[in-house]
């Protein structure tokens, strides 16, 4: 018989009986009433064996899945038609990852690569490098195409907007813009480039918008409902 995960007692003041609980942040726990005799949990325990058993299998099933996106080994550029190749190189006491790109369209880390936190400054590091040197090319590229002039083009990390104008007709560009499909990065630029024309959001603006991308309202609705499926777990969090 399989042996059961390690499980902590939780007392709670509004637990009116014995809940169990399972969950890929908090683990296993058994919330108790108040008063509650806790010698009685191992016995309602086993007796929730089927269900405990069922659960931590997919609790783990989504942590190898956690795994494997924090430490991707493919990373796919979709913006600019790229598939990366990612090596990971294990060097024991090292408390850092160097970035190198050996071949064409393959990026090396190696170090400590059991730490996922440093894996994912450098995956980050990575797309904003390689972001850098494609987006304003892209987006100028556009603003020649279109007619628009642009004072300045700058690629950062944002955490709620794809790009952002100001009022001297500078735009800056998210990098994660590289992992979205071209059409709605197509999209993301028209919109910045109508806001140096204007800069705002009224009936004059939208109509410029159509005029220069006649699908923009598809692929507004589309940028705002799905975009955000392409970012990966290994930009979530900090300055994202």
């Amino acid at each position: 018989m399989a042996e059961l995960p390690e499980y902590t007692i939780r007392e709670s003041v509004r637990a009116k009986h014995v809940i169990i609980k399972m969950s890929l942040h908090d683990g296993f726990v058994v919330v108790v009433p108040q008063g509650f005799d806790v010698r009685r949990v191992p016995k309602i325990i086993e007796e929730k064996r089927e269900w405990i058993e069922r659960k931590a299998k997919q609790i783990q099933q989504k942590r190898n899945a956690l795994d494997k996106d924090l430490a991707p080994r493919k990373i796919l550029l979709r913006a600019i038609d790229e598939e990366w190749t990612v090596a990971y190189e294990q060097k024991n006491h090292s408390s850092w990852i160097d970035m190198d790109i050996p071949g064409e369209r393959l990026l090396t880390l190696s170090g400590n690569t059991t730490n996922h936190s440093l894996i994912r400054r450098a995956l980050r590091s990575f797309l904003l490098v390689k972001a850098r040197m494609d987006l304003p090319g892209l987006l100028l590229s556009m603003a020649d195409e279109h007619g628009f002039i642009v004072s300045k083009a700058s690629v950062r990390f944002q955490k709620t907007r794809w790009g952002t104008c100001s009022f001297q007709g500078a735009i800056s560009l998210n990098a994660k813009l590289l992992l979205l499909p071209r059409d709605l990065v197509d999209y993301v630029m028209i919109h910045e480039l109508c806001h140096t024309v204007h800069h705002n959001h009224s009936p004059e603006f939208w109509q410029l918008v159509q005029e220069h991308l006649p699908q923009a309202k598809t692929l507004r609705r589309t940028l705002l409902d799905d975009a955000w499926r392409f970012v990966p777990l290994w930009l979530e969090g900090e300055g994202s």
